[in-house]
């Protein structure tokens, strides 16, 4: 995931690991070698239109709405058929009121639109405290949840690990984020709930005492979710 903050020059751009307390207990419980976090990536306003999302202190709130408000001002001058007109003016509300776009009633494909049009304050945005934009794991949080972002873990003696996906996404999904062998071949996903396993305090007994869940393709995968997978290939 690419994080672009904006108005800050001397952020520690780069990659940065996404705090996951959990993993530390899936640690623990396969009693792994290693624990590997979920990385984002923070950069420049140069890679603004190429981010998933925005981190933003709150006093250079107008100067990135100001970004959108010259795309909208330019597009209107050109005299755009109604339809697309209707929208831009439907925009041009939230603009107006310093409200990113983001946060406004568009459907899904108005958004695709406002997107492929130039639109910055369409991506999920975090306007941040001057204060806090110091507390990294803090930004990278917000930022992360900001953007429909969520986890699942897989756990084992060589590595606990965290993996980014969508919320929303289906097992057949996350078994894509971990390589596309396993979800072509997927046959199913064996799931257990976080809190679950935690208060079970063991794997084995876990697995053997109704925790585990088997779950085929089209399951929602939820946050915190430990999960296996089954395919052949």
């Amino acid at each position: 995931m690419k994080i672009c903050v904006f108005g800050v020059s001397d952020f520690p751009f780069g990659k940065k690991a996404l705090p996951e307390p959990r993993l530390k207990k899936i640690e623990e419980l396969y009693k792994a070698q290693k624990v590997t976090q979920i990385q984002v990536e923070f950069v420049t306003e140069k890679d603004l239109k190429t981010a998933d999302a925005i981190v933003c202190p709150e006093g250079k709130r107008l100067d990135l709405l100001i970004l959108d408000m010259e795309v909208l001002e330019g597009k209107l001058e050109r005299q755009p058929p109604q339809q697309e007109k209707t929208l831009l003016e439907r925009a041009q509300k939230y603009l107006e009121k310093e409200t990113p776009l983001s946060l406004g009633d568009f459907s899904l494909d108005e958004k695709k639109w406002l997107a492929n049009n130039n639109f910055v304050s369409i991506k999920p945005v975090v306007f941040v405290p001057e204060a806090q934009m110091t507390d990294i794991a803090s930004v990278t949080r917000k930022a992360y949840d900001e953007a429909g972002m969520i986890c699942f873990l897989t756990g084992g003696t060589k590595e606990a690990r965290a993996w980014e996906i969508r919320r929303g996404a289906t097992a057949v999904e996350a078994a894509d984020a971990i390589h596309s062998d396993i979800a072509r071949g997927f046959i199913r996903a064996e799931v257990m709930d976080y809190d679950a396993l935690v208060k079970t305090g063991n794997v084995h007994q876990a697995k053997s005492s109704g925790v585990l869940r088997q779950e085929g393709k089209d399951y929602v995968v939820k946050d915190g979710d430990v999960m296996e997978f089954k395919f052949s290939v």
